[in-house]
C-alpha cells in the first residue's frame, strides 16, 4: 500500500503564496474605468499570468466581464482554451511557429503576425485550408523588438498580395516608455503608430488599433484605441510609478522561522561571511530562498516583518534559506508557527523590488512553485461526475 500523507498543505510547506482573485478582478475595472469609450480592456495572462496563476486568475477575469485574453506562447493558448471554453477571444502574441498554423486554427487561438515570414505562412495556410479567421498585424514603432519594420509594412502594403487571404482584427504595436509619461518616445511612437493605423485601414478598414499596456492606459485616451492590454496592474504592481498606486494589493506571501538562535559573540552570518552579527543578536532562520524566487541580490540588503516589525535580511539569500535579524521582535511574535512576511500590507511587490534592484515584474513572475498556494475568491469548482 502507498503511503498517504496524514498532515495538510499548510503543515508541510515552507512559505503560503496567498492570491487575492477579488482584488485582480477588482483591478480589471478599475483600468477598464480609465479606459476611453470603445476601448476594450483585456487581460495579459502571459508567464502563469505573471507568476501568479493562469487559470485561476483568468477565470477571474472571465467572470468579472474580461472578454479578451493574451498569452506569449501557443501552449500557453491551449492551455487556457481548455480551461475558459469556447466563449473568450484569446491571443498569441509571439504568433505562429513554423508549422503550428493548423493548432491555431483547431483551438480558435488568435495569431499575432510580426514578421513578413509569418504573415506568408499564415496566408498560405488559410488559402490552402480556405479558412477566414482573425489575426492581428504587429508593426514596431520605435522597439526595436518585435513587429514589422517601417520599411516591411511598407513593401507589404504596397503589394496587391502582400496581406492577401488575412482577416485582420487589429494592428497592434507596443510602448516602450508608458510607464515614464513625459518621456519624448510616447509621443513619437503614437504619430508613427496613429499614420500606421491609417495607412493598414486603407487596404482594412475595419481593423482596430492595440496600442495601451498597463501604463499606457495612464497616457490618456488618444493612446487607447480599440484593445487595451493591461498585465503587471491587474496583480497589484503601479503603473505610474512615482505616483501613489491606484490599483489594489494581490498577492501576500509570508514564510516560516525554522529556528530562532542567539548570537553569544560577534560571528558572521551566512556563506561568504558577507555579513557580521554583533554580540546578542538574535537570529531567524527563515524558510525561504532563491529557489523560490526571493532574489539574491536581496542579500544584505531586504527585509521582511514580523507583526509590523522590520527584520532586515542578514548575509547571502541561500537557495533554501534566508536569515533575518529579529533582535526587535518579542519572544511572544517567535513562537510556533511563527512567519517573516515579504510581501503584503507592510511591503508590496514594488517595494520588495526596488530593495532587489529591479522591477515588479521580475519579482511576480520569480514567484516560486515550493509555496503552497491558496486563492481567495476562487471561482468554485464544478461537480465531478457521479460514481
Amino acid at each position: 500500500m502507498r503511503p498517504t500523507s496524514t498532515t495538510s498543505a499548510d503543515e508541510r510547506t515552507g512559505a503560503v503564496l496567498t492570491v487575492d482573485l477579488a482584488a485582480v478582478a477588482e483591478n480589471w475595472r478599475i483600468l477598464k474605468r480609465k479606459a476611453a469609450p470603445g476601448c476594450e480592456v483585456g487581460g495579459v495572462v502571459k508567464a502563469d499570468a505573471y507568476g501568479v496563476g493562469m487559470v485561476p486568475v483568468a477565470k477571474a477575469l472571465q467572470d468579472a466581464g474580461c472578454g479578451t485574453f493574451f498569452v506569449a506562447h501557443l501552449d500557453e493558448g491551449i492551455a487556457l482554451r481548455a480551461a475558459l471554453g469556447e466563449a473568450p477571444r484569446i491571443v498569441v502574441m509571439h504568433g505562429p511557429n513554423k508549422g503550428t498554423e493548423r493548432d491555431f486554427a483547431a483551438f480558435r487561438l488568435l495569431p499575432v503576425l510580426s514578421t513578413p515570414g509569418q504573415i506568408e505562412r499564415w496566408r498560405t495556410f488559410a488559402e490552402t485550408n480556405d479558412i477566414l479567421m482573425e489575426s492581428l498585424v504587429q508593426i514596431d514603432t520605435g522597439m526595436n523588438r518585435l513587429g514589422l519594420t517601417q520599411r516591411e509594412f511598407e513593401k507589404l502594403m504596397g503589394d496587391p498580395a502582400g496581406f492577401l487571404g488575412l482577416y485582420p482584427l487589429a494592428l497592434m504595436s507596443h510602448l516602450a516608455c508608458a510607464d515614464e509619461p513625459q518621456h519624448p518616445m510616447n509621443r513619437q511612437q503614437l504619430l508613427k503608430f496613429r499614420s500606421a493605423l491609417e495607412t493598414f485601414r486603407g487596404k482594412f478598414p475595419d481593423a482596430k488599433g492595440s496600442f495601451a499596456n498597463s501604463s499606457g492606459l495612464f497616457l490618456g485616451p488618444e493612446y487607447h484605441y480599440h484593445f487595451a492590454r493591461p498585465g503587471v496592474a491587474l496583480y497589484g504592481a503601479n503603473p505610474v510609478p512615482g505616483q501613489p498606486n491606484p490599483m489594489i494589493p494581490v498577492v501576500r506571501l509570508k514564510a516560516k522561522i525554522l529556528q530562532v538562535r542567539r548570537v553569544d559573540a560577534a560571528a558572521p552570518v551566512g556563506y561568504g561571511a558577507s555579513s557580521m552579527a554583533p554580540d546578542g543578536a538574535k537570529l531567524a532562520t527563515v524558510s525561504i530562498g532563491y529557489a523560490d524566487g526571493l532574489r539574491r541580490a536581496l542579500s544584505n540588503r531586504g527585509h521582511g516583518f514580523i507583526d509590523g516589525i522590520r527584520v532586515p535580511i542578514m548575509g547571502r539569500v541561500s537557495m533554501d534559506m534566508t536569515v533575518f535579524d529579529v533582535s526587535d521582535v518579542p519572544e511572544s511574535s517567535l513562537g510556533p508557527g511563527a512567519t517573516v512576511e515579504l510581501l503584503g500590507t507592510e511591503q508590496s511587490v514594488d517595494d520588495l523590488a526596488t530593495s532587489a534592484g529591479t522591477i515588479s515584474y521580475e519579482i511576480l513572475t520569480s514567484l516560486g512553485h515550493r509555496y503552497m498556494r491558496q486563492y481567495l475568491g476562487a471561482r468554485p469548482s464544478a461537480p465531478g461526475p457521479k460514481a
